[in-house]
C-alpha cells in the first residue's frame, strides 16, 4: 500500500510555478552552438515545456536513493539531478510522418530534423533539481511534486547513468558506469577523409548531447560517455548528414561517410516561355516548396538526398503534370510546362452527409507518389488546384473513421466530389503502470487481427478494429511489465495494467565481453511475439518484464553482429531468469562495381542472396561493404542501376578477397510514342521508366538482350505493347498504341434510377473511375484476361456484373444494399470460437474482408452481396486450409462456420498432388468444367486446396448428398476431366478417390 499513499499524496499537492534548480549540463569539448540552418526549420521542433518538480511549500514527496559504480561501491560527491518524466525529451519524439521514434526512423530527412535539436540545444534532460551525493553515495531530493520522475547522476572518471519513472518512496540505485567513448573516421562518398566535420552523438538511453569536430584524416573521439546505445550523426558543409542510429560505445571504430548534396533545379514554362509559379518538391518525409521569378531563372532546391522525389508547379488557372524523379546527380535539372489545369472541390462527410472533423485529405498519383496533403477544417469546402488535367486518386483520413479513397479525374474548371467516410469501430483507453501512472510509448497488440497500436504521453491508446467482437489487448514494455484485458468493441475507457508477471534479464555478450545495443524477441507461438522496448546497456543486459508464464524461443540481434541461434527458455509468475545469449561477429564481404573500361559505377544498388543484410550502394569509388554476413556462407551479388546492366551474377565469400562486378552502360534509345489517330501519348511507361512527355518523345537507357532491343511500353487507356527492335539503331521511331477497349454502363439503384459518383472498376482493373450524373461510365478493360467482373459501389450499396472481353453490350450495374451476415463459427472440438477471426475474400472485387466472433462465438457484419471464400479453422489460404465458398445475397442471412453441433464430417482418401482442389458441393452437380472455375460461384460449397495429406477430413456437413469434385484448380485436367463422384452423409466409411 505504501506506493499508493505517495501517489496519492502527490495528487493532492498544487503546482505553483516552473522552478529551474541548476544550470543545463555541459558536454565534453562542447563546441559553440551553430547557427540554426535553413535546411534544419523545414519540420519544426515539438515544444519542449518545463514541468514543475517542486511543490513551492513545506510538504512535499522525497525521493531517496544511492549512487554506486560500477563494482557496487559508494560513489560520493556524485552530481543528481532530476526532472519530471511527464517533461519530453529527444528520446520521447515520434516521427510525424510514420510514426516510429524518431531516433530510430530511417528516412534520410529525419536525420536533418534531428540535426536541429543539437543546433537549438533542444530536447536533451535539463535538471530542474540538483543534489549531491553524500560519502556513502546517498542522495535525497525533498519537497516534491509529481509521481514519475527521470533521475539521473555524474560523477568525476564516471559516465552517466539515468532511472526513468522514479516513484516517491521507492529507493533508486544508480549505478555510474566507467567512462566510454565512440572513436571513428568521417569520409565523403569518394573515401576521402573530411576533417573539420562535425560529429554528434546523443545517447538513447540518457539523452545528453555530445559534440567533436573531426581531426587530420577526418578522425574523431567521442569521449565521456555513459550509458547506451548512442545515436550518431556527423555533417559537414556541402554534404548531407550520415547518421548511424545503434552505435555501441567502446566497440570498433565506425566509419561515416557523408552524401554530397543533391540540387534539383526546376524551370517552369507556359507555352515554350518562362512562367512565374509555385513549384512543390514532395519525396519519403519530405515537403518544400520555392517560387520561380517568370524570368526564365530556375528555382534551386539545395540540400537534398539522392532520393526519389515528386515535383509539380502551379500558378493561377494552371498547373502542370506531376513528375517522378531520381536524384541519381549533383545537379538535376528538369523543366515543367503549365497547361491549363482544374481544380477539385472536395467534402468529407460521414454515412449520415454529415462533416467529418477535421479531415486530412492526400492527392496521389495512380501511381501511388504523394502530390499534396492537406488539412481542412470541419464543414469546409477544400480546393485542390491548381492540377494539370489527368487521373488522380484522392484519400481521406480523419480520427475515428476509416480510410476512404476515390478516383478523382481532373479537368480544366472545377470538379466537385464528395468523399464519404464510415465510422470505425474503435476499442480506446488507457495503459497504467504498476504505480498508477499513465505508461507512454507501450505497444499493444490487438488480437485476434494482430494489429499494433501505440499508447501516447498520457498512456491513453485508440485501437481500430474492423467490426465489433471481441478481442484481445496485450500490452507490453521490457521494463515496466505486462497486461492483458479483453473488451468487447466498441469499448471506451479499457485499462491496461502494466504488471511485472514473469520476466527474464538477457545478457548479451560476444567473444567475452557484453554487448550494447542487443535487441531482443521471445516468442510462444506465432500470434504473440514479445521484443525489448530498449536495446542492452553497457552491461549488455536486455530486460523483458511481464511475460505470460510460459516457455518461449528467444533470439538476440545487433546490427554489428550475426543473430543468435533459437534458445529456449522457461519464466514463471513473480520470478526473473537469468538467460545468457552469445553472439558471433559477422564478417564483411566487400568490393568494387565497375563498367567495361574499368570505371566506377557510381550509385549502383547491390542484394546479397539469400537477403541476410540490407541493400547498400557503391559510393563515387564504386565501392560497396556489406556487413555483419556469415563467413562460411558463399553469397550472390545482385546489382541493380537505371543506366547500367549487370554482365553476369557475381558470387563472394565474406572475410574472404574483394569481389569485382561488372555492369554495361545501357544505351540510349530514343523514340515518340503515339497513339493509333496520330495524337502523342502524353503519359506512359517503357520498361521500368515512367515518362511525362508533351510531345510524346523520350530519350532513355535501356537494356538489350544481345542484338535486340525488348521492352514494353505502356499507357493508361492502350494495350501494352512490346517493341522488339535491332538494338544497333538507337532511334526506335515511333510507337503506336492501340486504344484498349472499353466497358460501358450505367450505374442504378434498385428502383431503376441512375447514380452518379459511384466508384466503378473490375476485379483485375488498376485503377477505378466514376458515374458521371447520368450514371454512366466508361472503364478501360484490362488486358490479357477472357473475362472479368465490373462492379460499383458507393456507401453502402454496390452491384457487379460479369464481363466477356471484347463484349459491346452496355453493362448494368443496379446497386443492391448490404447483406446483414450473421452466424456463429465453432472449434475442431465443436465450442463456440470467442474471439476468433474469419478471414474472407469478396471474389467478385478482389476485397478481403474479416468476420470477428464475440464470447458466444457469434459475428454479425454488413458484407457486399456476392462470391466469396471464407477460410475456417484458423487457415491463411495456404495449402491444405480448408474454405466455405458462398454466395451472399438478401436482405439477411445465417452463415455458420466450422464444426457445427449437429453437423457430420466425411473423410476422403486420395494422393496429394500440386495444384489440385478438393469441392464438396450439396447435392448432385453431374458434369463440371475442366477446370471446375463455375464452382466458385457456388450458392455452398467446400473447398481444399492443394491438400498435404492423403487423408482428408471435411467437417460441418449437414446430413444429405454431396458431389466430390477432385481436379486441377488453374488448368485443365487432361483425360476425362476432374474426378466426380457423388456420397451421401454421415458416410458409413472413409471415400476413395485414388
Amino acid at each position: 500500500m505504501r506506493k499508493w499513499v505517495f501517489i496519492g499524496l502527490a495528487a493532492a499537492l498544487v503546482v505553483l510555478a516552473a522552478v529551474v534548480w541548476g544550470p543545463r549540463w555541459g558536454t565534453p569539448a562542447a563546441r559553440p552552438v551553430s547557427p540554426v540552418s535553413a535546411s534544419s526549420m523545414r519540420q519544426g521542433l515539438p515544444a519542449f515545456n518545463a514541468v514543475t518538480v517542486s511543490s513551492g511549500a513545506q510538504e512535499g514527496l522525497t525521493l531517496t536513493g544511492r549512487v554506486l559504480d560500477g563494482g557496487g561501491k559508494p560513489v560520493a560527491d556524485a552530481e543528481v539531478s532530476l526532472a519530471a518524466t511527464a517533461e519530453r525529451t529527444l528520446a520521447d519524439v515520434r516521427c510525424d510522418e510514420c510514426g516510429l521514434a524518431l531516433l530510430a526512423c530511417t528516412a534520410h530527412e529525419t536525420a536533418l530534423h534531428t540535426r536541429s535539436f543539437f543546433e537549438q540545444q533542444q530536447g536533451f534532460l535539463t535538471p530542474r533539481a540538483t543534489v549531491r551525493t553524500d560519502a556513502q553515495g546517498r542522495f535525497r531530493f525533498e519537497r516534491l511534486a509529481g509521481v514519475s520522475f527521470s533521475v539521473w547522476a555524474r560523477a568525476a572518471g564516471l559516465g552517466v547513468a539515468l532511472k526513468e519513472r522514479a516513484a516517491p518512496g521507492e529507493a533508486v540505485e544508480l549505478y555510474l558506469p566507467p567512462l566510454r567513448s565512440i572513436s571513428g573516421t568521417v569520409v565523403d562518398d569518394s573515401g576521402q577523409p573530411r576533417p573539420g566535420a562535425r560529429v554528434r552523438a546523443v545517447s538513447r538511453k540518457v539523452p545528453l548531447p555530445f559534440e567533436v569536430v573531426a581531426g587530420a584524416g577526418g578522425a574523431f573521439l567521442l569521449t565521456g560517455l555513459g550509458e547506451g546505445p548512442f545515436y550518431v550523426l556527423a555533417d559537414a558543409e556541402g554534404f548531407q548528414p550520415a547518421v548511424a542510429q545503434h552505435v555501441e560505445a567502446n566497440s570498433q571504430p565506425l566509419r561515416l561517410k557523408l552524401t554530397p548534396s543533391r540540387t534539383l533545379e526546376v524551370r517552369v514554362t507556359r507555352d515554350g516561355a518562362p512562367a512565374a509559379a509555385t513549384v512543390r518538391l514532395r519525396g519519403d518525409h519530405l515537403t518544400r516548396e520555392e517560387h520561380t521569378d517568370g524570368q526564365g531563372a530556375p528555382v534551386r532546391f539545395n540540400g537534398l538526398y539522392p532520393d526519389e522525389v515528386v515535383v509539380t508547379a502551379e500558378a493561377p488557372g494552371f498547373g502542370s503534370a506531376p513528375q517522378t524523379l531520381t536524384l541519381s546527380q549533383r545537379v538535376t535539372q528538369v523543366t515543367l510546362e503549365l497547361e491549363a489545369a482544374g481544380r477539385l472541390l472536395v467534402t468529407v462527410v460521414d454515412e449520415d452527409g454529415q462533416p467529418v472533423p477535421n479531415p486530412q485529405l492526400l492527392l496521389r498519383t495512380v501511381s501511388g507518389d504523394l502530390i499534396r496533403r492537406d488539412a481542412v477544417a470541419t464543414g469546409a469546402l477544400a480546393e485542390l488546384g491548381p492540377l494539370a488535367p489527368g487521373e488522380y486518386v484522392l484519400e481521406g483520413q480523419a480520427e475515428g473513421f476509416t480510410a476512404a479513397q476515390l478516383p478523382a479525374r481532373v479537368a480544366q474548371g472545377e470538379t466537385a466530389l464528395e468523399l464519404e467516410l464510415a465510422r470505425a469501430t474503435l476499442i480506446t483507453g488507457q495503459v497504467i503502470d504498476e504505480y498508477g501512472r499513465p505508461a507512454s510509448n507501450v505497444s499493444i497488440l490487438v488480437q485476434p487481427t494482430g494489429e499494433v497500436t501505440n499508447a501516447g504521453e498520457d498512456g491513453r491508446f485508440v485501437a481500430q478494429v474492423p467490426m465489433p467482437g471481441l478481442y484481445t489487448l496485450h500490452a507490453h514494455h521490457s521494463e515496466w511489465g505486462g497486461g492483458s484485458v479483453q473488451a468487447t468493441a466498441p469499448a471506451t475507457d479499457v485499462t491496461l495494467s502494466l504488471e511485472a508477471k514473469a520476466g527474464a534479464d538477457v545478457t548479451v555478450s560476444s567473444g567475452g565481453r557484453r554487448v550494447e545495443g542487443a535487441d531482443v524477441m521471445m516468442w510462444a507461438d506465432p500470434e504473440n511475439v514479445f521484443r525489448s522496448d530498449r536495446p542492452s546497456g553497457p552491461d549488455g543486459v536486455v530486460p523483458m518484464r511481464g511475460l505470460p508464464p510460459g516457455t518461449y524461443t528467444l533470439v538476440a540481434s545487433h546490427p554489428e553482429y550475426l543473430q543468435s541461434g533459437p534458445k529456449a527458455v522457461t519464466v514463471q509468475d513473480g520470478t526473473t531468469q537469468q538467460v545468457a545469449v552469445e553472439l558471433e561477429p559477422g564478417a564483411q564481404l566487400t568490393g568494387d562495381v565497375v563498367d567495361e573500361d574499368g570505371q566506377p559505377v557510381v550509385g549502383a544498388n547491390l542484394n546479397v542472396l539469400p537477403r541476410m543484410a540490407a541493400p547498400v550502394q557503391t559510393d563515387s569509388s564504386g565501392h560497396f561493404e556489406f556487413r555483419a554476413l556469415r563467413p562460411e556462407r558463399t553469397y550472390t551479388l545482385e546489382a541493380h542501376h537505371a543506366s547500367y546492366e549487370p554482365l553476369e551474377r557475381v558470387q563472394g565469400k565474406p572475410g574472404g578477397p574483394p569481389v569485382q562486378v561488372k555492369m554495361r552502360r545501357r544505351s540510349t534509345f530514343r523514340g515518340r510514342v503515339m497513339d493509333d489517330s496520330g495524337q502523342p501519348v502524353r503519359r506512359f511507361r517503357v520498361d521500368e521508366h515512367d515518362v511525362n512527355s508533351p510531345d510524346g518523345r523520350f530519350e532513355l537507357p535501356l537494356s538489350s538482350a544481345g542484338e535486340r532491343l525488348i521492352v514494353a511500353v505502356e499507357a493508361p487507356g492502350y494495350e501494352p505493347q512490346v517493341v522488339d527492335r535491332p538494338s544497333k539503331t538507337p532511334d526506335m521511331g515511333d510507337v503506336v498504341l492501340t486504344k484498349a477497349p472499353s466497358v460501358t454502363g450505367q450505374v442504378r439503384d434498385a428502383s431503376g434510377g441512375a447514380v452518379a459518383d459511384a466508384v466503378v472498376t473490375c476485379d483485375v482493373c488498376d485503377g477505378s473511375v466514376l458515374s458521371g450524373p447520368d450514371g454512366n461510365f466508361t472503364l478501360v478493360s484490362p488486358p490479357f484476361v477472357p473475362r472479368f467482373t465490373v462492379s460499383a459501389r458507393k456507401g453502402k450499396v454496390s452491384g457487379t456484373q460479369e464481363v466477356q472481353r471484347g463484349s459491346t453490350a452496355p453493362v448494368q450495374l443496379t446497386l443492391k444494399p448490404a447483406t446483414h451476415l450473421t452466424g456463429r463459427v465453432f472449434l475442431s472440438d465443436g465450442r463456440p470460437a470467442a474471439g476468433s477471426q474469419v478471414e474472407g475474400l469478396n471474389a467478385d472485387r478482389s476485397e478481403s474482408v474479416s468476420l470477428i466472433t464475440g464470447a458466444d462465438g457469434r459475428y454479425s457484419a454488413d458484407l457486399s452481396p456476392g462470391s466469396y471464400r471464407f477460410m475456417v479453422a484458423g487457415g491463411r489460404g495456404g495449402s491444405g486450409d480448408p474454405a466455405v465458398v458462398v454466395q451472399v445475397s438478401g436482405t439477411d442471412m445465417t452463415l455458420d462456420l466450422g464444426p457445427v453441433p449437429g453437423t457430420g464430417s466425411l473423410t476422403v482418401l486420395l494422393q496429394p498432388e500440386r495444384g489440385k482442389a478438393l469441392w464438396i458441393v450439396p447435392g448432385e452437380v453431374g458434369q463440371v468444367g475442366n477446370p471446375p472455375v463455375e464452382l466458385l460461384r457456388s450458392r455452398y460449397a467446400q473447398l481444399v486446396y492443394q491438400p498435404m495429406s492423403e487423408r482428408v477430413v471435411v467437417q460441418g456437413l449437414t446430413p444429405g448428398r454431396y458431389t466430390l469434385v477432385w481436379g486441377f484448380f488453374h488448368m485443365e485436367m487432361p483425360g476425362a476431366g476432374p474426378l466426380v463422384r457423388t456420397v451421401e452423409v454421415p458416410s458409413q466409411g472413409e471415400v476413395s478417390l485414388k
